[in-house]
């Protein structure tokens, strides 16, 4: 079976498995570039060690990927392999031994209260104020997902519960508690700002053709309204607003039991690396409790 043989089934299994578009889209961005490599060192999948599988990494570097995305090419190989040795597609797994480059251990831009106050300012000299009001403080209440915030409809808003209904990762359905601020706000868009294209688009937020707000679509107008403010892209971008309401559910005195329910994460170590973002509590923690000022 041939590289891209594998690579076929692969999507196959993927797609039985209800993977979302962004991971196929993902894993058929590894084929591509891994595709390219193989093609030029004229190498076959029979043929293929973990020498060559590090080959391929180092190839990356040397072409000047930043590290993420390197680890990112290493586990979609790694994946690929693994499944495949399970499956029993190849004879051996040359993924096995295949260890992946190191993460710089950097804090990723987080949204603030006060960031969110600028960015509410800039939404005064919007074009759709309203939408982008409710853009914003639905993304910082809830920590929803880009994804999960764009294919948000009608349907979802269950503002007698105080809940949104949302398909996570994997397709599964939960529900996220939303504030009485924020419902007010996404219903004074519905009531005077949302226009859809035909009665058929039952999506909440849309653009200006009335048509469902795409995730670029949210990432063009977030940036936007902090450009206004002086703030870099990476301050506004969406995942911004997750990694910021999760930090402030703990600030205010949340656990991350409940967190990790509302974030809709498979795990809970997922959700205690938004711990490591409370340096000004630990350190207000310390002068309480600290053992040798307590002597």
């Amino acid at each position: 079976m041939t590289t891209d043989e594998l690579w076929q089934q692969f999507f196959y299994h993927l797609k039985v498995k209800r993977r979302s578009k962004a991971t196929m889209k993902y894993y058929e961005c590894t084929q591509r570039v891994f595709g390219r490599y193989l093609a030029a060192q004229e190498l076959e999948n029979s043929t293929l060690s973990v020498l060559h599988l590090r080959g391929f990494l180092l190839s990356l570097e040397e072409k000047g990927l930043a590290p993420g995305g390197i680890h990112g090419h290493g586990r979609a190989i790694r994946a690929l392999f693994n499944w495949a040795s399970e499956e029993e597609l190849i004879p051996h797994n040359p993924a096995k031994r295949l260890g992946l480059p190191s993460l710089p251990k950097e804090r990723h831009p987080t949204v603030t209260n006060e960031r969110v106050k600028q960015l509410l300012s800039s939404c005064k000299a919007s074009e759709q104020p309203s939408r982008d009001v409710a853009l914003v403080l639905t993304l910082f209440d809830t920590g929803i997902r880009l994804q999960e915030l764009t294919e948000l409809k009608l349907e979802d808003l269950l503002f007698e519960r105080g809940l949104l209904r949302v398909m996570g990762k994997g397709s599964k359905e939960r529900f996220v508690p939303i504030g009485a601020r924020t419902m007010q706000a996404v219903t004074n868009y519905l009531r005077k700002e949302r226009k859809p294209n035909h009665a058929g688009v039952r999506h909440t937020f849309l653009s200006r053709t009335g048509q469902q707000l795409t995730k670029s679509g949210v990432g063009i107008r977030l940036a936007k309204l902090g450009k206004s403010q002086s703030m870099e892209r990476e301050d506004t971008a969406p995942h911004a607003f997750r990694r910021g309401f999760a930090v402030e559910f703990l600030r205010n005195g949340g656990d991350v039991f409940t967190l990790q329910q509302i974030m809709g994460h498979t795990n809970l170590e997922m959700t205690r690396r938004y711990v490591n973002f409370l340096d000004d509590d630990l350190k207000t923690a310390h002068l309480r409790f600290s053992p040798v000022d307590r002597l």
